[in-house]
């Protein structure tokens, strides 16, 4: 597949990386704001440079766009790739509020082209084995989850990202859009969100140092997480997943999940590991961003699967609302 790049900044470096690792994938054309940025880019890439976006789509050699720009523009941009006849994947969060992410779910559907929300920790090695360790049983019937991220709003030094008319709120549509996901992602398509949110810390305007939700599920099945902009000890990111016959805990930096699990309720409890020791020193030696790109080509992988009818676990357009809707409902009591 041939793809066209909107946005040459950090994460649009880290798809060029991916796609240059990736035999069945091209990136051949890049476009931004920034004009010299741009040029750069696409000669570090192999690609043509574009100076307008609207017309990288409609270049013939181009089959699918990467959106990896701020959200503020992902509805016009995204809406406007589906019109052109060109697959999508868009970077998280999807949009800024569930009225645009309905939008693009609706062209979409309108369309014959499939749109992937880049929800990419769904292919990080810890969680996609706690997917299969979930699916095989050994925890018996899900019963309940709890989840945490976060980390300083200080960590990253992007006015936008802190910036409620460009993300639509804080910390639960930055890092926390990710646990959002992943949560529903073990927990099922969610039924109803309750929660609370504040912003005592920052108080960036509009925007959550905190987010806090409970959700339930069609069965009845509830999680709950937290999403933080002052976490003072670094990132961290765990999900515990709880069943009738024990728990899956799964974390990323550093890569590990666990299962303690029991044959029979009250039975003795039994222990397993997996440390991804290749992810952990590869992210010593070439940080985070290394396990990124890995994550990247396994999600390009997906995407081009889901794009001609087969099943992956890439992350719809119809995930992407759901996070929204849940960001939102958590955070009601902040806009009253």
């Amino acid at each position: 597949m041939r793809y066209g790049l909107i946005g040459c900044g950090g994460i649009g470096e880290l798809r060029a990386q991916a796609l240059a690792q990736y035999a069945s994938g091209q990136l051949v054309a890049v476009s931004d704001l920034d004009e010299d940025l741009c040029k750069r880019f696409a000669a570090d890439h192999g690609a043509t440079p574009v100076k307008e976006w609207k017309d990288l789509l409609e270049m013939e050699t181009v089959d699918a766009i990467i959106v990896s720009t701020p959200p503020s523009v992902h509805a016009e941009m995204c809406i406007s790739a589906l019109e052109s006849g060109k697959h999508v994947l868009c970077e998280k969060p999807l949009a800024r509020t569930p009225e645009e992410c309905q939008e693009i779910v609706t062209a979409t559907n309108r369309s014959e082209k499939f749109l992937a929300t880049g929800f990419n920790y769904r292919f990080y090695p810890s969680i996609k084995k706690a997917r299969e360790l979930l699916d095989s049983g050994i925890i018996g019937e899900l019963d309940h989850i709890r989840s945490y991220t976060g980390y300083s709003a200080a960590d990253h030094d992007h006015d936008w990202l802190h910036d409620s008319t460009v993300m639509g709120g804080g910390s639960l549509r930055d890092n926390g859009i990710h646990l959002i996901d992943l949560t529903c992602y073990f927990l099922g398509p969610v039924k109803e969100t309750i929660g609370f949110a504040s912003n005592d810390i920052w108080k960036y305007n509009g925007c959550e140092d905190n987010g806090f939700a409970l959700i339930k599920n069609h069965d009845g099945k509830i999680a709950s997480l937290q999403s933080s902009w002052t976490e003072w000890r670094g990132y961290r990111l765990s999900i515990d997943i709880y069943g009738s016959l024990g728990c899956i805990r799964t974390s990323c930096f550093p890569m590990y999940t666990q299962v303690t699990w029991m044959d029979e309720r009250g039975g003795p409890t039994k222990k397993k590991f997996d440390l991804f020791p290749k992810n952990q020193i590869m992210e010593k030696l070439k940080t985070y961003r290394w396990v990124v790109v890995q994550s990247f080509i396994e999600e390009f992988q997906a995407f081009e699967n889901q794009a001609v009818g087969f099943a992956s676990p890439i992350a719809t357009a119809e995930d992407g609302l759901q996070t929204i809707n849940v960001a939102f409902d958590a955070c009601r009591n902040l806009k009253t």
